[in-house]
């Protein structure tokens, strides 16, 4: 059985993400219940779009550098991993995005059609 994950908040802070992300998530629930697809909405789609520079790096109260995490890695990885990645066409466009940006193997989808098949999943998330 599939289990459905859906992400509709792109930025949750730096320091936390370093340790647990939803992405993160992700991939560790796929290693324990096996297939699992992936829809990111909202001003989570930016995920899965290409970036023109690398996460800033950043240094606080006199502290090692930190690094930003990078949630296009984390996509890209969970491509690699064999989780359908799609974005929802409607997140793109509201943040004036096209297609054409999206890291290779990452799917644009209309989220509310894609709602019309949830009962084709074991569960679906809300992460």
């Amino acid at each position: 059985m599939t289990y459905l994950a859906v992400i509709d908040r792109g930025y949750r802070g730096t320091l936390e993400a370093q340790f647990f992300d939803a992405l993160y998530g992700v991939l560790a629930f796929r290693g324990q219940l096996g297939t699992i697809d992936l829809v990111l909405r909202g001003t989570a789609v930016t995920a899965a779009v290409t970036a023109e520079s690398a996460p800033p790096r950043l240094k606080l109260a006199g502290l090692p550098e930190i690094t930003a995490p990078d949630p296009r890695a984390s996509v890209a990885t969970l491509v690699e991993e064999g989780v359908a990645v799609y974005v929802d066409r409607h997140g793109l466009t509201a943040l004036g995005l096209d297609e054409d940006r999206l890291l290779p193997g990452v799917r644009c989808v209309d989220s509310t059609r894609l709602a019309l098949s949830w009962d084709t999943y074991q569960h679906v998330w809300f992460l």
